[in-house]
């Protein structure tokens, strides 16, 4: 298993707010089958901008599949994102 930082870049809180329940939702059941480590808005002020989630799983193509099967991603209100296999050092997740 591996580490991905994966980074969204979101479109107008109007659009985000459209699929927010259904992709909180499914990042959960990605929790919960041990795909997904953590996940969180990235923010300007309280505005959120784009989102950081790290994911522990087999390969970049694994990665690049929760990207595309999110809801938030479906439905057009992620602009961009960048999945990078990560080596976490120092801490603990």
């Amino acid at each position: 298993m591996a580490h991905y930082a994966i980074t969204y870049v979101y479109a107008a809180p109007e659009e985000q707010a459209k699929y927010r329940p259904a992709h909180r939702e499914y990042l959960s059941s990605q929790i919960e089958a041990g795909k997904l480590i953590i996940s969180g808005p990235l923010l300007d002020g309280e505005t959120p901008t784009g989102a950081l989630l790290i994911a522990r799983v087999d390969s970049i193509d694994e990665a690049e599949k929760l990207v595309a099967n999110d809801p938030m991603n479906i439905g057009g209100a992620v602009l961009s994102h960048t999945v990078t296999e990560w080596n976490p050092v120092l801490g603990t997740i």
